[in-house]
Formats: C-alpha cells, structure tokens, sequence
C-alpha cells in the first residue's frame, strides 16, 4: 500500500461517522456466557443491532456519538483515539463539544471520551472541565451523554484514582495562559510527538504478535504515572478448577492465557489487558473464578500467575505404568 492509499485510508478512517468495529474482542462472537449487549442498551438512536451473534451499526442511524465505545467491555468498537487525546492535551483536560460555545479546543461529541482518555488526561493535567450543550436536543449524543459520562469517569478512576470531574452546560470558559506556555506553543506549533499522541493499533493479523488496543494503552500509561491507589481489575482462580480451556477462549482481550508447561496447563493473566468485563466468570463450568481488584505489586509486574497442575483426567504416571509392562 503507497503513501496515497495511507492517506485515504487514514482520511476515511477520521471521517466515518460510525465506530470500527473488531469482532474478535465481541463477547457476543466468543459465544461468552450471558453473552452481553450493553452497547444495543447503550446506543441512544438504535442503530446497533445483535444478530446472529455479531453486533452491526447501521450508518444511517448512527451519529458518531461514541457513547458505545466507553462501555463496550471488550474494547471492540472503537473511535481514533488519537485526535481526542490531542485536544484534551492541548486544552490541558479542558474541552468542549461541537454544539457548546466557547474557546479551547472542541470534540465532536463529549460521548467519545472513554475511561482511557479521561484517565491519561487526568494523570497529566490535573482536573477536568467538560463543556457540552443541550444534550436532550442535540442530534448527535442525547439526554443520556452527561450522565454516561459520569460513569466513564467512574472507571476512568480504576486507573487515575483522583480524577475530578467538572460538567458545564454551556459555555466553556477560557483558560489563562501563562507567557511561557503561549511563547512554547508559538515554537512547537502544531507538531506531534510519539510520546504523547499514540498510533491507531491496526486490526490483528492470523499470527500477528499481540498488542494492546489504543484504549487499554491509555489507562495503562495513567496507571503507571500514579500506582498508588489504583484499582485494576484482574480474576483470580479458586481451587476446583479443571484447566479447561474456557476462560480463555471467551476473554475478548487475550488477558487469560492457557499454556502447556511440560506435563502441566498454566493459566495465567496479562493483567494489563484485563478489563473486569467477567465473561470468564460466567462461562467458567466449574464456576470457580472471582473477580477483585489488583494490589500494586501485581500492577507493577504486570503478569501474574492464576492456577497451574495437570488437567483433569491426565494420570501422570500412566507412561510409566505402560513403560514397566
């Protein structure tokens, strides 16, 4: 693909007004337990349907609210988040929406800031202030944006523990800016840096190494900057498990790991990709897995391990037996 089709697909990609969407991290497609439609409950103007076990946004119905993107437990519909991130940095956690006045710098829709943008503005900028406008008669978002918002910022704290938030219905008023900043802003123009603006993650390939989708990047680069009192969610795995490979195949992340380990199966956890979203303690048959939160060491590692033994059946002295006949 040449730097033209780049562009063009990068120019589409800004300009669809509906989420991406990746089946692979759908509760629905990983036929979990319970299956789930909390972005069908959440969508204000009915444009998700849940067919056949799949999710499908109707592009003539959808506004690009992004309010499905925050609740979406396994991150499988997306927005860039790219630009997002840049306003909220240029306006140091000040933004307002496209229909609220105002100076500073503007987002299309309040609804498509997620837990992971809230979170890394927070840990970066201090305290919040988010202009909207008159949600119940605005096409795009809806009644509902303030309050979904709300709860965004409730997960958001999972990772940036004293994040504070500030809602106005109106007019976003203009921030000072000291000398300094407007005489650096004047140099640095509108320049991006890897350090602060992060690369849209390209669907997975068959094969391909695994990474985080940009979301779970965002709340774990928060996480990091304030480990005290973050709340991660991870499972732990009680006695009586089998070592089946169901927890694993339902986590729409890649979180829980199954791996054979000479005679014995392993489960363990990529604690950063876990997002509590329990399809793991719903399909699990022996119902022995429990979610909680992180302590700061296990945050900090990363990686922990979640149960480990021989699977159920497996007589480990069944070849010495045949070897001896």
């Amino acid at each position: 693909m040449g730097l033209f089709d780049n562009l063009i697909e990068a120019f589409l990609k800004l300009t669809d007004p509906t989420p991406r969407f990746t089946p692979e991290r759908c509760l629905r497609e990983r036929y979990a337990v319970g299956s789930c439609q909390i972005c069908y409950e959440t969508c204000p103007h009915e444009a998700i349907s849940l067919e056949h076990y799949t999710v499908e946004v109707d592009d003539t119905r959808c506004t690009g609210c992004g309010l499905c993107t925050g609740a979406c437990p396994g991150v499988a519909l997306e927005f860039p988040l790219g630009p997002l991130q840049e306003a909220l940095d240029k306006g140091r956690g000040r933004v307002r929406c496209s229909r609220a006045e105002g100076g500073g710098e503007e987002v299309y829709c309040l609804g498509r800031l997620t837990p992971g943008l809230l979170a890394d503005a927070a840990t970066k900028h201090g305290r919040l202030v988010l202009a909207h406008g008159e949600c119940a008669r605005c096409p795009i978002g809806g009644a509902e944006v303030p309050e979904r918002l709300q709860a965004m910022a409730a997960e958001a704290r999972r990772y940036a523990p004293g994040l504070e938030l500030e809602l106005i219905q109106g007019r976003l008023p203009e921030r000072p800016v000291a000398r300094r900043e407007l005489f650096s802003a004047l140099l640095t123009g509108t320049r991006r840096t890897a350090a602060t603006l992060l690369p849209e993650v390209p669907p997975q390939a068959v094969g391909a190494p695994e990474e985080l989708p940009s979301e779970l990047r965002l709340r774990r680069a928060a996480a990091r900057r304030g480990a005290e009192g973050v709340r991660w969610p991870r499972i732990e795995v009680e006695a009586g498990c089998t070592l089946c490979p169901v927890c694993a195949n339902v986590c729409p992340t890649g979180a829980v790991r199954r791996e054979t380990v000479g005679e014995e199966v392993v489960l363990s956890l990529a604690l950063e990709a876990c997002t509590g979203c329990g399809a793991c303690v719903r399909s699990c048959p022996p119902q022995v897995i429990r979610v909680r939160e992180a302590s700061a060491a296990e945050v900090r590692a990363g990686t922990v391990e979640l149960f480990r033994g021989a699977p159920l059946g497996h007589d480990p002295l069944a070849g010495l037996e045949e070897g001896n006949a």
